[in-house]
Order: structure tokens, then sequence, then C-alpha cells
């Protein structure tokens, strides 16, 4: 029995009945009947040309969400589930008005404020394959889907919490911008269903299938983008001494970002503006961080708060330029569409606390494949705050920020970080994979020559004189292995 859930023109199908001719039932599943009809047309054009299928077929038109399987075929002995579920989230299809969305239920078990923001979005095939496996993997047959690689790591992922059994997983990558136009990594998930449950997806091409690129999954029961890789750095798997965070998210760039230098200040409206010097500070995005030192900024960025849920309504006798500005221009914040900010004093921001303005800190993108942990230092006697596409810690003193940047950026960390981190994601470093680096593990296993030929390799030369003891006594206080301290800050007053 071969089943089709979101069957589209029909290509997968009339592809189905050529090359599986004894298939007992051919079954699809389709929203819109433009479709069904589509290859009903396409189905009677064959056997008009001398191609009758002798396989029954059977055409719904439904929700794949809600559609209720006959016995019949949840009890089918042999099955093939075939099919390219649609590529769009969740979000994007609510934004297009779509009926065609999954049950509006948290998925992924998220609390709190990523529950709310993009943490949750999913792809709409991410969904359809979940249902299926949940409604045949216990049966005996074989899956083959085209998805998105995120939705097959996120499927890989989630294996230890569900009951699926499924096993032989691969990941037969495809030229997703040549064969279907789209700028996505995506590859033909096949994988056999009624069998002890595995965890681990082998990578290769569908050009090349029998070549096993790497394995992903779970092991030593951590998930990770590369097992072989992973193998000679786990020692480094545990708990970050310090607490990660994400930089400052406004959502409303063209009032809350400046450009320009000497006081003179441009918004995204290229408006003058001109507020107290003392509600704005400089910024760094992704962008900004491509070098272990990011001594400068391009933009400043207009601060509201400076804690979470702060009462902004003293802005307006303590800040009256500000406030004037800010209610000018208060139908840019109204447009804002994210929940975050429903029932939230005027002109709120995220991702702001006592930590944004520590002095030192290092940061590094979200966003980008490799990795580069970046050294911020305050300019003007300020700190600088960073964006929300990038994750920072913040320090009270240069020297602990240099050798937390220093040890981040040295080759075991560099291969540590290759093989938990998956690079095809969207946000490949995420606080997640961030708070997993030990980096009391990682002070015991760089000395402090390595880090002097780290700073000559860049040409960097630090502010202060720094000694070994200096690094000895850094690497004392970071505590033993996973053990997370509450403050670390070292009494050298630099």
């Amino acid at each position: 029995m071969i089943i089709e859930p979101t069957y589209g023109l029909g290509n997968f199908i009339l592809g189905a009945l050529k090359y599986f001719p004894t298939a007992k039932l051919v079954y699809g599943v389709e929203i819109q009947q433009k479709y069904e009809w589509q290859l009903k047309l396409n189905l009677l054009t064959q056997v008009r040309q001398g191609s009758r299928p002798t396989t029954e077929i059977e055409l719904h038109q439904d929700d794949i969400f809600t559609h209720q399987f006959s016995p019949e075929v949840l009890n089918a002995v042999s099955l093939l589930i075939i099919g390219n579920p649609p590529w769009v989230t969740n979000a994007e299809l609510g934004g297009l008005n779509s009926r065609n969305l999954p049950p509006k239920r948290n998925l992924k078990a998220l609390n709190g404020l990523d529950a709310m923001t993009g943490k949750s979005n999913f792809d709409l095939g991410e969904a359809v394959l979940l249902r299926l496996l949940k409604l045949f993997s216990h049966r005996r047959g074989t899956l083959a889907l085209l998805c998105k690689n995120a939705v097959i790591k996120n499927m890989v992922k989630a294996l230890l919490e569900q009951p699926f059994r499924i096993s032989n997983m691969q990941a037969l990558e495809i030229d997703a911008a040549r064969e279907f136009n789209a700028a996505v990594d995506a590859s033909l998930l096949v994988l056999e269903m009624g069998q002890p449950a595995t965890f681990v997806c082998k990578v290769t091409t569908l050009k090349r299938p029998t070549d096993i690129t790497k394995s992903f999954g779970w092991t030593r029961h951590q998930f990770v983008s590369d097992i072989e890789s992973y193998e000679t750095t786990y020692e480094l798997d545990g708990v970050s001494p310090f607490l990660w965070r994400h930089g400052l998210k406004h959502d409303c760039a063209k009032i809350m970002e400046l450009d320009g230098q000497n006081g003179a200040y441009t918004n995204g409206n290229n408006e003058l503006v001109d507020i107290e010097p003392e509600t704005n500070y400089w910024l760094l995005k992704s962008s900004d961080l491509r070098s272990f030192e990011s001594a400068q900024a391009r933009k400043k960025v207009i601060v509201t708060q400076h804690f979470l849920g702060e009462d902004t309504a003293g802005l307006k006798q303590q800040f009256p330029k500000l406030w004037s500005y800010l209610t000018k221009n208060s139908e840019y914040f109204a447009r804002r569409k994210s929940r975050i900010y429903r029932d939230k004093p005027r002109f709120s921001i995220f991702g702001i606390g006592e930590y944004s303005f520590k002095p030192y800190k290092v940061a590094i993108s979200g966003l980008y494949k490799e990795p580069c942990f970046s050294l911020v230092c305050p300019i003007d006697n300020r700190p600088v705050l960073l964006d929300d596409t990038c994750y920072f810690l913040g320090f009270d003193t240069y020297i602990e920020a240099l050798f937390t940047a220093s040890l981040l950026n040295s080759q075991i960390v560099t291969r540590f970080l290759g093989s938990i981190v998956f690079t095809d994601a969207k946000r490949p470093y995420t606080k997640e994979i961030l708070m997993r680096i030990d980096l009391a593990r990682v002070a015991s296993l760089v000395t402090f020559e390595t880090l002097k030929q780290f700073w000559q390799k860049v040409g960097y030369n630090p502010r202060v004189s720094i000694t070994a003891t200096d690094f000895e006594e850094f690497a004392q206080q970071l505590g033993h292995k996973g053990e997370p301290q509450k403050s670390l800050q070292l009494g050298l007053g630099i």
C-alpha cells in the first residue's frame, strides 16, 4: 500500500503507479480541490493513451492533520509513504491566512519567551512528518519524504521523547536550488518503520547514496551533528560556568537604531534625532563580530528600559527629548506583531537586564556558519550592547573577558562546536549550544603559551600586562567540570 499525504500535482502518485504496478492501493490526501481535479485529469489522460493502472486509487480532498484514515490503511501489512510536504513554516502560512495549519499545540514543550517567539516556529512539513510517524511507525514499511534538513534534524532530536519505531534513517542530500528553485538545504529522508528504534541518521547524497559523509543523532546521551568528530572532543560537553545571554530585541529598527558620529544621528527614516545622550548606547550586530576584538561600532541603539517590565512612564520627566521622539513615532511601535510586547509598558524592549551593561563582553553571532568569539570593550567609557542576533557573556574585568574569548577561540573548542552545531540551520549558534561548552575543562587543556601564540596569530596585543599566574588563577576559579558558578569575577581590579 502506498500513501502520499499532500500529493499536490500528483507526480509522486503517477511515479508510484509506474514503478510499483503490483501495489494493492495508492492512497492520496490533498486539501486543495484544484489539485485533486488536476491529478484525475492526468490519470484519465494516461488511460486514453492506453496506460490503464491496475492498482486501486483513492484520492481524498481533506486536511492531513485531521484526516481519518480507514482501518484498512491503518492496519496495512506493508506500507510505502512517499511525498514532498510543503516547505513552509506555520508563521508563513499564518501570514497568508492559510487554513491548512496544524492544531495549535506546544509540540516542542517550550515555555516562557521561547514559546512566544521564533523558537516555536516550525515547518508544516515537520508537522506532517510527525503525524505520519505517530500513525504508522509501528507498521512495517518504508517512509521516503523530501524535507528540509532542519525538519529531519528536529525529528531525530525528538526521538528520545517519541515512541516511534523507526530505524535505518538516511538523509540523502539534494540540490534544492537546482531541482526546486528553493534556497534551502534539503534531503530525501528514508527510514524503515516497524523496527526497534535507533537514534542515528546517516548523511549521504542522492547521487552517491552509498558514500556516507557523516552521521548525526544521539550518542553518549547527547544530540550531536557529527558523531565521529564528537568522539574526539566529547569531554568538553558539559555546562558553561557563565550564563549566555542574547542581545537586545526591539523590533523597531527604523526608530530605535541610529546612524552617525560625533553626536549627530539619524534614524532609519533619515531624520535627524535629538535625544539625551545617556539614553543611547553603541550597538554591535552580527556583521560587526568578525574579528577577535570588535573595537568599532556603526550604530547606536536607544534603551528605554534597564530591566524587563520596567515602567517607561518616567521617561517623560527624566528624558523629555527622548519621550517626545518616541511618542512622535509611536505608530511604529504599535505595528510590532510579536506577542512579547502585548500588555507591556509603552516602548518596551527585551533582552535587557543588569547583564546588558557589563563593561566587558564576549560575543558571537548566532547566524554565521563559522564561530568567531569577539572581545567587546567599552567605547567612550560606556558599555557596548549587542542586538538579538548575537549571544554574549558579560564581565566586570577586562582580563576575564580576554581569557574567556581566547579559550573559546581555541582549536579544541572550534572542533567541539563543529561536532554539535548544524551549520545549515538558520541560527547555528544558540544559547542551548553555547551553554554546553565546559570552559573549566577547556582551561585545563589549553596552556598560557597556547593563548600567547593565538594572540600573536591574530595580531592582538593585550591592553594590560598578562602573566601565566593570571591565567592559572582564572582557570582555578572556573570551578570543577560541569559546576556552574554564580559569580566568577576576579579580584584583579583590571
